[in-house]
């Protein structure tokens, strides 16, 4: 990141005050293992090839993550097909395959010679009951047996206890350290239907962290049910968890999944946790929204059209004078650039920038003129004006000004 970008960052001090410092357990790296290959395309509607998959991983590279959950192979020949390739793109970052607590999905992985597996397994009562139909005793002897198969055939394990949150937390940690005796390298904590507060998932993460050999990773998982993803993804990481599991833009089932792109946005700017090129951020997200279909929000951080666009003519002339006034990071940190959207609340400092961005001379009575007219006609018509539409009323009103 080039370190003129990166010094216009200007967010609040108190992200760094000592005493708020103080109280959290920061990594000094954070992995992010994202699952758009994976959980995204558990989103209604969304249907990844396998050359889809494998852009995506590149983008995904080229930003910097870590780890790429790249899919189920047990699911269908489309899906072992793409994680064969992936393998064997040469991609800095680490693939894992997923699985079921089953052995002929782990099977699958194996398979595809992944570096990793991700075993999905739910210990909370109401999946012990309702879907798995077995036991407390009959849970952990299955996980123990095919941790220590996966772990035979040399894979680097990260334990899915999905639906973690909901789950008893003392039979939670037995879990976690009965699996990690076994051979598994990390565990995840997983908000299935993201039903916790961060104040609640701090005190989760740390007692798992507690109850497990030191060291052991933790990473975390957190759906979006109440708007809360990225939020619980952040605490948990306060608090000691060193993994965030994530996908580009939010996708996922129901609400979707913590956004990758907001992960590393917030780790970068509010925690000092780099190591990731934020300037490819909106072109992941981009690439991932043209082969999803499904269309980012304007309002969305990092993605939106409407985050680096100033419509008021009091926020133009300040982002005019300094864009620190009102942009917390400047829109090159993601790949952005910035609008001033001409319309009914432009002054006169707005329409002086557009009109010299568009390469046109003006004297101060033809930019009243053409002030004046941009008003009248955004209020007439409820909408701003496009820069071709800027253009083509300048022109109407003084000519083709030099």
């Amino acid at each position: 990141m080039n370190p003129d970008i990166a010094s216009k960052v200007v967010v609040s001090p108190l992200n760094f005050h000592p005493e708020v410092r103080a109280f959290m357990k920061l990594p000094s790296e954070v992995i992010i293992h994202d699952t758009t290959l994976r959980e995204g395309e558990q989103t209604p509607g969304v249907v990844f090839r396998p050359e889809d998959k494998i852009a995506i991983a590149r983008m995904l590279d080229l930003v910097g993550v870590q780890q790429i959950e790249a899919g189920f192979p047990a699911a269908s020949q489309g899906e072992r097909e793409a994680l064969r390739r992936l393998v064997k793109e040469g991609l800095e970052a680490k693939i894992f395959g997923f699985a079921r607590a089953v052995k002929a999905d782990i099977d699958e992985v194996i398979k595809c010679e992944t570096f990793g597996l991700v075993l999905s397994f739910p210990p909370s009562d109401m999946h012990l009951k309702f879907k798995l139909r077995m036991s407390r005793e009959e849970y952990l002897q299955r996980a123990v047996e095919l941790v220590e198969y996966a772990k035979d055939h040399g894979l680097y394990i990260t334990y899915s206890a999905e639906d973690s949150t909901r789950t008893d937390l003392e039979f939670l940690k037995q879990v976690f350290r009965a699996v990690i005796e076994a051979g598994c390298d990390r565990a995840r904590i997983v908000d299935t239907l993201g039903c916790i507060h961060p104040s609640a998932m701090r005190f989760l993460v740390k007692q798992i962290r507690e109850a497990l050999p030191p060291g052991t990773p933790i990473e975390i998982h957190c759906h979006n049910d109440h708007g809360l993803g990225l939020a619980n993804s952040l605490a948990a990481i306060e608090v000691g968890a060193s993994v965030i599991s994530s996908v580009v833009n939010g996708l996922g089932e129901r609400a979707g999944v913590t956004p990758t792109e907001e992960v590393i946005l917030a780790l970068h700017n509010l925690y000092g946790i780099g190591g990731f090129r934020t300037e490819h951020l909106y072109e992941l997200c981009k690439l991932v929204e043209r082969i999803s279909k499904i269309k980012v929000h304007p309002n969305k951080p990092v993605a939106g059209e409407n985050i680096f666009a100033h419509v008021s003519g009091v926020h133009q002339h300040a982002v005019i004078v300094n864009p620190t006034t009102y942009e917390p990071y400047p829109p090159e940190l993601v790949g952005q650039r910035r609008r001033l959207v001409i319309g009914k609340l432009s002054g006169r400092h707005a329409i002086k920038a557009k009109l010299e961005e568009l390469g046109i001379a003006m004297d101060e009575e033809g930019l009243t003129k053409i002030t004046e007219a941009v008003k009248s006609i955004s209020e007439e018509r409820k909408s701003a004006l496009s820069d071709e539409e800027f253009l083509q009323l300048v022109n109407s009103i003084l000519g083709s000004p030099k």
